[in-house]
């Protein structure tokens, strides 16, 4: 067995030539997923395949992030497939009869929250497809990290960790919208008929998903390029007040659309930003205190892993 030893920044490498079957095994679990999650998977790894085997040199590359993405692509992977079906019980749960709907009262709503119960239903239909546009550039805003280089280096950790990151929360958003029933902005709306105001979805005002997946994206393209670029301060600040403009339109046109309350658009907002914030710091904090680390290696006459021992 061939080895190869290189010593950079007080780090000793020690390469073998191994197969990377790991990588081809992560990336056929996604295959499971919806067209349109599988299209944004598929887009990025093509985006890095073509960065890793385009190197002309041999390279020694430290993460920011410690991934395990045998482990974590599956379980994020497996566990957005389970959140489809969640989505579809959460419906039926969150079902409003007509006799519930009549009893409502808009009085007993706070008055930061009253005026979205009486918006004029005319505009409610645009508002819909304008948040649903916002929310899908938003779940596909972390590609913009393939157009560095550096990032692109590790392109299978950041895709593990983006799933990992929105099945946090999933998690944290199930938990709320199964347990707390909160009936929508529209079903105090008598400019609407009662059909319109009654059946499935009805009840499942708190907290905002869209909102809470959205920020959790763009927060999440915020976090880890501040990370690679060790962007502080004031330019910190800019970059993320950037990140909130997509999910806060988001959170804007549910309210125009007569789904959510603007408390539960802004505590949506909040748990995203929670999420996008703190899985990539948990994971980089995990790096920094590692000591012995695996990282894929790339030349020109083969590819492989290399072990790292910080001294």
């Amino acid at each position: 067995m061939e080895r190869t030893v290189i010593i950079r920044n007080h780090t000793a490498s020690f390469g073998w030539y191994i197969s990377q079957n790991f990588i081809i095994q992560s990336y056929n679990s996604a295959l499971m997923l919806m067209p349109s999650t599988r299209f944004f998977i598929t887009l990025w790894v093509c985006l890095a395949t073509y960065q890793c085997y385009s190197q002309s040199d041999s390279l020694v590359h430290t993460p920011i992030y410690a991934v395990k993405p045998r482990y974590e692509l599956t379980a994020g992977v497996g566990l957005t497939v389970v959140s489809f079906f969640g989505f579809r019980q959460l419906d039926r749960v969150a079902n409003m009869d007509k006799e519930a709907v009549l009893a409502l009262n808009p009085n007993d709503l706070n008055s930061f929250d009253r005026p979205i119960a009486f918006y004029n239903p005319a505009n409610f239909a645009q508002a819909q497809k304008n948040s649903d546009l916002f929310l899908n550039l938003s779940i596909a805003s972390p590609l913009l990290l393939m157009a560095d280089k550096n990032i692109r280096k590790d392109w299978l950790d950041l895709l593990s960790m983006y799933m990992m990151t929105h099945a946090v929360d999933n998690a944290l958003y199930f938990g709320a919208a199964y347990s707390i029933r909160r009936p929508r902005p529209l079903t105090y709306n008598t400019a609407l008929s009662i059909e319109e105001r009654t059946g499935d979805a009805k009840s499942n005002s708190f907290f905002s998903g869209h909102v809470s997946f959205s920020t959790t994206a763009t927060f999440f393209l915020a976090k880890v390029y501040t990370d690679y670029h060790h962007i502080k301060g004031w330019k910190r600040i800019g970059i993320f007040s950037l990140a909130a403009i997509p999910p806060a339109l988001v959170g804007y046109y549910r309210t125009e659309a007569g789904k959510h309350f603007k408390t539960d658009v802004l505590t949506g907002f909040a748990i995203g930003a929670i999420s996008g914030i703190l899985v990539p710091a948990w994971h980089k904090r995990l790096q920094q205190h590692k000591r012995i680390s695996l990282q894929p290696m790339y030349a020109p006459a083969f590819g492989g892993v290399t072990a790292q021992w910080r001294f």
